[in-house]
């Protein structure tokens, strides 16, 4: 016998526990069905365990400084099985914490994988549901490349590089992107002697070409080795290494590493006999209001493509049960801020300068390098510039930060943009001093000619 209630969330991820608390906040009946943790890909094996790992990595990296402070240290060694266990209780903490706040929401949780026997009726185990409405947020899976399947020892997803408890003494990342210049933060803060493989002719392609460059020259202080514009082209193991073929146009050269880490995107996890249709890389298919092709089932995060990021997520989950329950207007387009965790850490949102250019022609380009900010400087963490650009009628388009605190920064950025607000209402702001955000109003005033503490 099936069962009928309001609303089937399908996937226990930030758009999936998002609808979920928002439906319940309506008063619906919600079942959130889950084959694997609460808290997805972002809590399990994503945002949380990563900046995990940065912290413990950004700690032990600024012991070098110490000295420098008056403190002197005699360091015991190193044990890399209490840095994972450490992330491991942080993850554990938060999932135990997500289940109890779903619990007193009243809301339902299934474990299990969500079967479509027809577009009304799901199977969840042995549990067959016949929802007025359903939510499907299965998010994506790791990119496997013809060569580079993963075995868990020497070639890994990222989900097996999280899990791991030993530490390499080299690591080859294939993948210049967000993730993969995340864990090459990490583990050359470790002491891994690390090399990134990239397509592309630049890290993280999204984002604004001077933020690329400046990783880059980080990155090569740190003596991450880079190559761009490659490509692996075969893989050998040789006992307890691998030895990998890159190329590069028509040269070829062989690294070996003790570990390899396959970084190169995700793929849509697509329920098993979904009745919607899918977009032509695989996503599901929605329309504004985040609305399948099925009148009664929406769809939010990863697994419909788009920028991939956790807080977009939940803004979707929320859209698609409001759409749901409420029949909200169609969603607007939201500026969505980036954030890498690297070190230097950048912030964008908006257009890239490439973008702006492109769209509107002339544009204004404002920059501050850090160097000139006394907290940045007081910090030691002075390597980076904050970036901002605008159309000729002098209205914000994109801003790019790469360095301390840009990823709590970047936020001030988007209500700018969500305003529509120029360079001249953003010069009214006074910031605080001596702060590394004082540096935002630096980049405006340079923006518009009058640079207070730049040449």
């Amino acid at each position: 016998m099936s069962r009928k209630i309001d609303l089937l969330v399908i996937g226990g991820g930030p758009a999936g526990y998002s609808s979920a608390i928002r439906a319940s906040q309506l008063g619906k009946k919600v079942v959130l069905a889950e084959k694997g943790s609460l808290g997805g890909t972002c809590l399990n094996r994503g945002c949380i365990p990563t900046k995990a790992l940065l912290e413990s990595a950004a700690f032990y990296r600024n012991l070098d400084s110490a000295a420098e402070h008056g403190v002197s240290l005699k360091l015991g060694g190193f044990d890399y099985h209490q840095v994972a266990a450490k992330k491991d209780k942080i993850v554990k903490r938060l999932v135990n914490g997500l289940g109890f706040l779903l619990k007193q929401r009243k809301i339902e949780i299934i474990s299990g994988e969500a079967v479509f026997d027809s577009a009304r009726q799901v199977r969840v185990g042995q549990d067959v549901f016949e929802p007025e409405k359903i939510v499907v947020s299965t998010g994506t899976a790791s990119v496997e490349l013809p060569g580079l399947k993963p075995d868990g020892k020497f070639v890994l997803d990222s989900d097996q590089m999280l899990a791991a408890t030993e530490l390499p003494r080299s690591l080859l990342i294939v993948g210049g992107g967000v993730i993969g210049c995340e864990f090459a933060t990490i583990f050359s803060s470790f002491g891994v002697e690390v090399t990134i493989v990239e397509l592309m002719d630049r890290l993280l392609p999204p984002e604004d070409q001077e933020i690329s460059r400046a990783l880059l020259r980080e990155f090569k202080k740190r003596k991450i080795k880079v190559l761009t514009g490659s490509s692996v082209q075969s893989l050998e193991r040789l006992g307890e290494e691998v030895r990998v073929e890159v190329s590069r146009g028509e040269k070829r050269q062989e690294i070996t590493a003790e570990r390899v880490l396959v970084s190169v995107g995700r793929n849509p996890v697509i329920p098993q006999g979904f009745p919607g249709e899918l977009t032509a890389r695989g996503y599901i298919k929605v329309d504004d209001s985040l609305r399948t092709t099925v009148d009664h089932i929406y769809a939010a995060g990863d697994v419909i493509g788009g920028l991939q990021l956790a807080h977009l997520a939940f803004e979707e989950g929320l859209a698609a049960a409001g759409s749901a329950f409420e029949k909200t207007e169609d969603q607007k387009q939201w500026f969505v801020p980036s954030c890498v965790y690297t070190q230097p850490e950048i912030g964008s949102v908006g257009l890239t300068e490439e973008e702006a250019r492109q769209k509107y022609g002339e544009v204004t380009v404002g920059k501050y390098s850090l160097k000139g900010n006394g907290k940045a400087v007081i910090m030691d963490d002075d390597a980076g510039f904050f970036k901002i650009v605008a159309s000729p009628d002098g209205i914000i388009r994109g801003v790019h930060l790469i360095g301390p605190q840009a990823t709590e920064l970047i936020v001030q950025a988007a209500i700018i943009l969500e305003k529509n607000l120029t360079l001249a209402d953003w010069a009214q702001v006074i910031y605080p001093h001596p702060t590394v955000s004082e540096a935002v109003k630096e980049t405006v005033w340079s923006s518009l000619g009058i640079g207070l503490h730049s040449i």
